[in-house]
């Protein structure tokens, strides 16, 4: 658990039964941006579909090493080139990147040649196909195919979804600006729908700008 400073807060509050609210800057938040916290969403939600065929391919799809996709295009091809990196040790990447074990993560993450495959866990679909190097102490992510728009915000999307599965980390998610006014709880429901468990803090800012202030 992200270890948010809680002392000032109510019980209601640490218990998630109140609306989400904005983060400010200093205590209780770890970054240098306004945040949300929804991790009484997030991590508690069970994920539920009525459609049997949802569920059959889920737990197929659990078995594959996602070797099916190479040489595949998102639907729609739309491209953006980008400069995104982050450490490495140098290794060759091939085959599972990030697996989903439960309904409730939305996103299997795959590597085979030059490029990362970022599929959906319920439905198999491809969504993100990302081309990278591995220049021996780190992997740079250079181009950007999606199936629809693909956008500053496609790649801000791309740069959490890695950081929160394939690395590990626990890091904020950008809201799109048309949900800027939201009610907190719609947010919450609608980063689970598009992200799963792992987004468990939002934000209206850059998330590649954004840095860790304090622990």
């Amino acid at each position: 658990m992200w270890p948010f400073n809680r002392k000032n807060k109510s019980k209601e509050t640490q218990e998630g039964n109140n609306e989400f609210t904005w983060l400010a800057v200093g205590d209780g938040n770890p970054f240098d941006a306004p945040i949300m916290d929804i991790r009484a969403h997030a991590l508690n939600v069970i994920a539920t579909t009525s459609s049997e065929s949802v569920v059959e391919n889920f737990s197929r799809s659990r078995n594959s090493d996602g070797r099916e996709f190479v040489g595949m295009e998102p639907r729609s091809l739309v491209s953006l080139e980008t400069e995104i990196t982050y450490p490495h040790n140098g290794a060759k990447l091939e085959g599972i990147v990030f697996k989903s074990l439960e309904m409730e993560v939305k996103w299997d993450i795959y590597a085979y040649g030059e490029w990362f495959y970022f599929v959906r866990s319920w439905s198999s679909d491809l969504v993100y196909k990302v081309k990278y190097k591995n220049t021996g102490n780190s992997l740079v992510l250079t181009q950007i195919n999606a199936e629809d728009e693909c956008t500053e915000e496609t790649a801000q999307d791309i740069h959490s979804i890695m950081l929160t599965h394939a690395l590990g980390r626990v890091w904020p998610f950008h809201l799109p600006e048309i949900m800027w006014d939201a009610d907190g709880k719609f947010i919450a429901l609608y980063m689970f729908l598009s992200f799963g468990s792992k987004a468990t803090i939002v934000t209206k800012e850059n998330v590649f700008k954004i840095q860790i202030v304090q622990i």
